[in-house]
């Protein structure tokens, strides 16, 4: 699996409304996974294990749903709140990415190896940047949410105003960073930039929408 960093921009407790979902929210939310849901059908049975099927434990044509492909069933335990069995945790957050990546204002895709995380922190922190808006704090924050995580992922948020702060020590510290590091904080926070514009316009919209914050979802190996 690729190290890599996804950002989005949402209120995480617009966000988190996908887990007590109401009426219209939870259409929406069925009809996304809908459109990602699947099942992989198995070989078509034949010989003496096709005779045997009744006799085993389970049959020889039931259709292999992969521990990563989402289903309706997922959907429904995430909307209201149920408890994800350990063998549907990956594909409930297969569904969870695919909800952010249509419910955000905004979103990005940012490889970012584990190597290059501890290099930025140790490049921020001799240009002056507190140790308190390092990268890690991107995904410092719980999501409160009924979804545990899985062993090679760390997700969290950051609210609006911190990563507003964050943006702008980062911005100035730069010129102090090495060219590697400085290009990835650059691309940082060009997504960074956004969000006084989102901000405008959720607050301009029909709803009133609070400011986005920012959702992020750091995978491992």
């Amino acid at each position: 699996m690729a190290e890599e960093l996804r950002l989005w921009a949402i209120s995480v407790d617009e966000f988190r409304q996908c887990f007590a979902a109401p009426p219209l929210l939870a259409d929406r939310l069925r009809h996304i996974a809908q459109s990602i849901a699947g099942v992989a059908a198995s070989p078509a049975p034949h010989g003496l294990l096709n005779k045997l099927g009744p006799l085993m434990r389970r049959p020889t044509d039931a259709p292999v749903i992969r521990p990563d492909q989402p289903n309706l069933n997922d959907a429904e335990a995430l909307m209201t709140g149920r408890y994800i069995a350990s063998d549907r945790l990956a594909a409930s957050w297969v569904l969870v990415r695919a909800w952010l990546d249509a419910l955000a204002i905004a979103h990005t895709i940012i490889p970012l190896a584990q190597s290059t995380i501890d290099r930025l922190e140790f490049d921020l922190a001799r240009a002056g940047v507190s140790t308190q808006i390092s990268i890690r704090h991107l995904w410092g924050r719980s999501l409160d949410i009924p979804l545990r995580s899985t062993g090679d992922m760390c997700v969290g948020y950051m609210d609006h105003a911190g990563t507003t702060r964050l943006a702008e020590a980062w911005a100035a510290a730069v010129p102090e960073l090495e060219p590697g590091t400085a290009q990835l904080a650059t691309a940082l926070l060009e997504f960074f930039a956004r969000f006084p514009a989102l901000a405008e316009a959720s607050a301009g919209g029909d709803q009133g929408s609070p400011p986005p914050d920012l959702i992020a979802w750091w995978t491992g190996r």
